[in-house]
């Protein structure tokens, strides 16, 4: 209890650190509790608190939440500790979506690439799954994932390399940034994550049963395509979430269960809870550094957690290389 009590106890000191550091200096928590009361007109700290750093604090908790989380999810599914949410084309859907509505449109506002995002994400992850799903191998899906991304990257860069505002959009959302993060993609992200997480809980009670084998999972009465579908679908909101907050993050998914196993989490529901804090975590870290390190200089989330995920990264390939079985 207390191993599971204290990421969820670093991720709210670090939620308040997001609220208080940044580029403007002398907010303290009576700023803070400003947030509970009515706006003063004026307020120069009170606006960058509430209309700056807390939409993008919170857009870091649900798409480092999301990411954790569904990480944890296909890395179960999977039996693979190297996979990651992006393998499902989700990201390259939503990218897809987003770049087809400018290349058609032209530059549009945050707020308007929300439904094309989701539209193209979704669509990925029914192609993927209607190619994998016949297959009682979960190898098979992240195959099918593997290869819808590539033709799906294959065509967007035909279509940013044909017109310079859509490459321009393009580059802009692909580095994972949250300072654009507004009240309307906040909400919209988190109705996403609970949805996400609303199919993720039934789905880790299976997936435990699954850890055991396809063939022993079945004779012992789990359903093994609910199982999957719940699972898929799972991570599959959860990366569609994470993308619409922040634009697709490197690693988050593939580091934070790793993190969460050696605090000793081990069943899939706790693994899944650990892991959900522990990217929130790692997001939020990757972001207060990026404002502060460098002042006059903001190093963009989705560069910070790269750099992150790098190191942790190589650590992971060598325990596994010395630790093969």
């Amino acid at each position: 209890m207390i191993r599971a009590a204290l990421p969820i106890a670093l991720l709210a000191l670090l939620c308040l650190a997001s609220l208080m550091l940044g580029a403007r200096s002398g907010i303290d928590l009576a700023d803070l509790a400003a947030l509970f009361a009515a706006p003063v007109p004026g307020n120069a700290e009170e606006i960058v608190v509430r209309e700056l750093r807390l939409p993008r604090t919170l857009g870091a908790v649900i798409a480092g939440g999301a990411l954790g989380m569904a990480g944890a999810l296909i890395q179960t599914l999977t039996r693979n500790p190297l996979t990651d949410p992006g393998l499902l084309g989700v990201n390259a859907g939503a990218a897809l979506g987003i770049v087809t509505t400018v290349w058609i449109a032209g530059p549009l506002a945050q707020s308007a690439l929300i439904t094309p995002a989701l539209a193209g994400a979704f669509a990925a992850l029914g192609i993927a799954w209607t190619i994998g799903a016949s297959s009682r191998s979960p190898l098979t899906l992240i195959l099918a994932g593997t290869a819808l991304t590539a033709l799906l990257s294959a065509i967007l860069r035909g279509m940013i390399l044909s017109d310079r505002a859509t490459l321009d959009v393009y580059r802009d959302w692909l580095v994972g940034v949250l300072d654009r993060a507004d009240g309307t993609t906040v909400a919209i992200g988190f109705a996403l994550a609970a949805i996400g997480t609303a199919f993720a809980i039934p789905a880790s009670r299976r997936l435990d049963t699954l850890a055991l084998g396809s063939d022993l999972a079945n004779a012992l009465g789990t359903n093994l395509v609910a199982a999957r579908f719940l699972t898929l679908s799972a991570i599959g909101i959860l990366a569609t979430a994470a993308v619409l907050v922040s634009g697709p993050l490197l690693f988050v998914g593939l580091v934070a269960p790793h993190l969460a196993r050696a605090q000793g989490l081990q069943t899939t529901p706790a693994l899944m809870v650990g892991s959900g804090a522990i990217g929130a975590i790692l997001l939020l870290i990757a972001d207060i550094a990026g404002r502060i390190i460098a002042p006059g200089l903001v190093i963009e989330a989705g560069l910070g957690v790269t750099l992150i995920g790098v190191v942790f990264l190589i650590w992971i390939v060598r325990r596994e290389g010395r630790n093969p079985a």
